[in-house]
């Protein structure tokens, strides 16, 4: 039973993903994204995630801003980020490598490689982290 549902799953998101590459977003083919994010399709072509990157459920993408009429691109690591449930990545922000997002956070400014950010708007929590491609933290410096 557990086979046939990580099957079904599976084909879910691969279908997903075609979908979002054919809308122009620039999605690594090992991103895994929730199927209860929400990426913005105002601007599709502005959303840009690196590989070995995850998008948990409830996160909202933008890449624009009706009130101020803005349309730019958001970057999500070139590699290696775990954005946590329910955060908000606002347009125009640029997430570095290495980065872990946490639930519920609103990220309103760019986020320097190797760090934790969290908070309403994101603060660094601690640098010097170094994520595997299961997105854990393996190196930390405190």
């Amino acid at each position: 039973m557990k086979k046939i549902y990580y099957l079904i799953r599976n084909s879910i998101m691969r279908m997903r993903w075609w979908r979002f590459r054919l809308m122009g977003m620039d999605i690594d083919k090992t991103a895994v994204i929730s199927l209860k994010a929400r990426l913005d399709f105002t601007y599709p072509k502005g959303v840009h995630i690196g590989a070995h990157t995850a998008i948990t459920g409830g996160c909202v993408i933008l890449t624009h801003d009706r009130p101020r009429k803005i349309h730019t691109d958001t970057w999500i690591g070139s590699s290696h980020c775990v954005i946590g449930i329910n955060a908000i990545v606002l347009p125009g922000v640029r997430i570095g490598d290495h980065c872990v997002v946490g639930a519920g956070s609103v990220v309103t400014k760019d986020v320097p490689p190797h760090t934790i950010v969290a908070g309403n708007p994101a603060r660094v929590i601690r640098q010097g982290i170094e994520l595997n491609d299961d997105r854990r933290i393996i190196k930390s410096e405190e």
